[in-house]
């Protein structure tokens, strides 16, 4: 439920950016495995839950949930 949590966390940063801060985010996320960035489109952008990403993917909920992880810890390396 932890990181499930971080998507309220990352959606009002995303709508109150800057057009600058917009397109470093999109960078940032260009760099992601693919995996990843697939993770973080379907939950934070398509509002997916980890299951629905799970049964999506054929892929077991730790995976996703290990994934969006992943990726959040990469982004903030990116973006700081």
């Amino acid at each position: 439920a932890e990181v499930a949590d971080e998507r309220a966390l990352i959606e009002p940063v995303i709508e109150s950016a800057s057009r600058e801060e917009r397109i470093a985010l999109e960078r940032a996320i260009r760099e992601l495995p693919p995996e990843q960035r697939e993770v973080i489109f379907l939950h934070v952008f398509e509002g997916l839950t980890f299951q629905e990403i799970a049964t999506g993917l054929e892929a077991s909920i730790n995976t996703v949930a290990a994934r969006y992880r992943y990726a959040l810890g990469r982004l903030r390396e990116i973006l700081t």
